[in-house]
């Protein structure tokens, strides 16, 4: 569907609906004279007047109340004039860049011929309730329209998808005190040809003191299996999640504190592997975006909209002005459930999403995004995360796009905050995996090989942001060791070392002194996999020369050293690896002093001799480092 047949498909089925809440809405709206008369399709300005006079009609007028409403936020004085003129579908004014008003209309039928009528949209001036036909209604649309229309936001064949090892069997029945079953999903039976359809549920767990997490434990695993769940007894964002499943039509739902057995005896380790397949493989994904936690929910009526009907020229020439709230950034990309660091990749790996958020209902496919508004959004910088095939939209960018596109991600990533800081490696793993296969390369730990592999492992502490990283204290019954070489490995945002492209030697492609990365030394017959998922167990390591640096102090003097942790290590002999160097170049009468981009590393006693740690990145020159001699060959874990 085009977003005008969206559009009209809605409002024309539910219209009986729409056309008596919007008459019952103005019935007690009043304006004031000078409004009664404004000619809206009109390029002149509707309202030119200063502030103070303004805010003098807000009692007696709506459009002036929702106008100077609309300002709060905004910093102006009594005398300054004011002018409000129409943009396509919306109220601007001319210091402001963001739209003041929206402007809709809920009709087609209009017979007047102007150059506005096609530049005002139809939408909703006011939104469905939550949980009602209309609202379901709107949804299962955005589903239908992308089943229909847009094949690259499922799997080529969904017959063959793998599931989860767990889902929740909603039934059909819609009844608050029904019960739902857990069940095998390996048990559970598909017609030749048909798909075992889930929704997964992406969702902020809370504080355990205030949110009951319903987890699934060994101790009433087979309960659950067998005599099921009272949905009455859920807690109010899984409850709304069954509610939403069951009216999309779709049998299964898929919860990780439900599905995924937790507790030290459960199975976490091996089902956070398979996020990558659980996400994507999922008919749809509905975000708790306005929950706080598993006691919040989601389907709560959202702030009442005031919309004032403007009247044109002819019969059903009228439109709406009502408050602008689509905003998909500030709704989504910056509300609180896109701040956990699990959503980063449950979003990427989603082929499409419903958010619910404070104010609307969002639908985001390969397509875009839509507004429950019925407007259609375009968000440059969301589409690469909203790539129903991420991340091939970003594959289509030349390499160097592509190296800040991964820079820019795991940059955003380090900044998200877990419940258990321990998950930093593995929330990002399915992520990480797809990328892996885009670059066709191996890799892991936030690292690449291949052309990759020297500017991933530049990693830094973002001295904007942080005083200091936190090497993150991992579990001691954890089956795989983080390496130091790893930004996942520390607690706190990271950027990535400013080097020029076209202008460096990597050391790693040198026949001498090379730096060799863990899949390098592996054999043919590992796979890359293993590295970022934690089946390995023991250490990973880089191997590399490391050498002596002459003159340090002057380094960390002039900020050409940046340590992990904030500060020097002390009582340690530090050394530099170099990773690579700036090519050379002639000035004046001689070869400038060229500047080599370094790890720097010290001695891990507890791992043995020649085992060493990173603790930070330099930009040497080479005067300060001893190239003089061959280098000690060290391990870096």
């Amino acid at each position: 569907m085009e977003d005008k047949s969206i559009a009209l498909e809605v409002l024309r089925h539910h219209e009986v609906e729409i056309t008596d809440s919007m008459s019952m809405s103005q019935e007690k709206i009043k304006l004031c004279e000078e409004c009664k008369k404004l000619e809206y399709w009109s390029d002149k300005p509707l309202i030119s007047e200063n502030l103070a006079t303004m805010r003098s009609k807000v009692q007696q007028c709506a459009l002036h109340r929702i106008v100077c409403r609309a300002f709060r936020p905004h910093a102006y004085n009594d005398l300054d004039i004011i002018e409000i003129r129409r943009c396509d579908s919306w109220l601007v004014t001319g210091t402001m860049k963001m739209p003041l008003l929206s402007l809709f209309k809920i009709s087609d039928d209009s017979k007047r011929n102007r150059l506005c009528s096609d530049e005002i949209h139809l939408g909703l001036p006011k939104l469905f309730r939550p949980s009602t036909s209309p609202f379901y209604d709107l949804l299962m649309t955005w589903i239908q329209d992308c089943d229909s229309n847009h094949p690259q936001c499922r799997p080529a064949n969904r017959s063959s998808v793998q599931v989860p090892t767990r889902l929740i069997d909603v039934g059909r029945v819609v009844c608050d005190n029904s019960k739902v079953y857990l069940r095998e999903a390996a048990s559970e039976t598909c017609h030749p040809g048909n798909e075992l359809r889930y929704i997964a549920l992406s969702h902020p767990w809370g504080n355990g003191t205030h949110h009951d997490h319903f987890c699934t434990t060994t101790e009433n695993l087979d309960r659950r299996l067998s005599v099921g769940l009272e949905v009455g007894h859920f807690p109010s964002t899984f409850r709304h999640a069954i509610e939403v499943t069951r009216a999309l039509g779709v049998p299964y739902l898929w919860i990780d504190s439900l599905c995924i057995v937790q507790g030290p005896d459960g199975d976490f380790d091996t089902e956070a592997k398979r996020m990558e397949t659980v996400f994507s493989s999922a008919y749809c994904v509905i975000a708790a975006s306005r929950a706080n936690g598993t006691s919040s929910g989601f389907l709560w009526e959202r702030p009442e909209r005031e919309a004032v009907r403007l009247d044109g020229y002819l019969a059903n020439d009228s439109v709406y002005v009502c408050e602008a709230i689509d905003d998909f950034q500030h709704d989504v990309i910056e509300g609180a459930l896109n701040k956990r660091g699990w959503v980063l990749q449950e979003r990427a790996l989603a082929p499409r999403t419903i958010y619910f958020t404070e104010n609307q209902t969002y639908w985001e496919c390969g397509q875009g995004v839509r507004c429950e508004t019925l407007t259609k959004l375009t968000n440059s910088k969301a589409s690469f995360l909203g790539d129903s095939n991420f991340p091939k939209r970003a594959m289509r960018s030349t390499r160097g796009a592509k190296i800040r596109f991964y820079e820019s991600l795991y940059k955003q990533y380090s900044n998200l905050d877990f419940t258990k800081i321990h998950d930093r490696p593995i929330a990002i793993a399915g992520l990480e995996q797809r990328l892996v296969s885009a670059f066709k390369t191996e890799g892991g730990y936030g690292v690449f090989n291949g052309e990759f592999f020297g500017r991933s492992l530049l990693w830094m502490r973002d001295t904007q942001q942080s005083n200091g990283l936190t090497l993150i204290e991992f579990p001691r019954d954890q089956k795989f060791r983080v390496p130091t070489w790893s930004w996942t490995a520390y607690k706190g945002p990271i950027t990535y070392v400013d080097i020029p492209f076209g202008h460096v030697r990597w050391t790693y492609e040198a026949a001498e002194g090379r730096i060799q990365s863990p899949w390098t030394a592996r054999d043919s017959d590992s796979t890359s996999g293993s590295l970022h998922t934690g089946e390995l167990n023991g250490r990973i390591d880089l191997t590399a020369q490391a050498r002596e640096i002459s003159n340090l102090g002057l380094a960390e003097a002039q900020g050409k050293v940046i340590y992990d942790e904030g500060t020097s290590p002390t009582n340690v002999h530090t050394l530099c690896v170099i990773v690579g160097s700036e090519n050379p170049k002639i000035e004046g009468h001689g070869i400038q002093d060229l500047e080599h981009y370094v790890l720097l590393v010290t001695p891990s006693n507890n791992l043995g001799d020649g085992v060493y740690r990173r603790v930070g990145v330099g930009m040497l020159l080479e005067s300060w480092v001893d190239m003089s001699k061959p280098g000690l060959r060290v391990h870096i874990s």
